[in-house]
C-alpha cells in the first residue's frame, strides 16, 4: 500500500533533504541540470518532470515516485 502525502509535505521533504546535504537551491539545480528557479518552484509545490523527479530523488536519497503519489492541498498545478 502506498502512502499519500500532501503536496506541501513533499515540498517540505525536498527542502529538508536538500538542507541536510548542505546544498543550496543553486547547487541542487546544477546537479539536476535545471535553473535554480525550477528547484524553488518544486520546493513550493510544483510537480517536476519525471526526469527531474528521478534526478532530484537520486541526489537527495528518496523514492522519486513520491512526487506523483501525493494529494493536492493547494491550487498549484504548475509543472517544473
Amino acid at each position: 500500500m502506498h502512502n499519500k502525502y500532501a503536496k506541501s509535505e513533499v515540498a517540505a521533504l525536498i527542502k529538508e533533504k536538500r538542507n541536510a546535504k548542505k546544498l543550496t537551491q543553486k547547487q541542487l539545480a546544477t546537479l539536476v541540470g535545471v535553473d535554480r528557479t525550477t528547484i524553488s518552484k518544486i520546493e513550493n509545490g510544483a510537480r517536476p518532470s519525471i526526469d527531474n523527479a528521478k534526478k532530484i530523488a537520486q541526489i537527495l536519497g528518496f523514492n522519486w515516485t513520491i512526487f506523483f503519489n501525493c494529494t493536492s492541498d493547494d491550487k498549484q498545478t504548475e509543472t517544473a
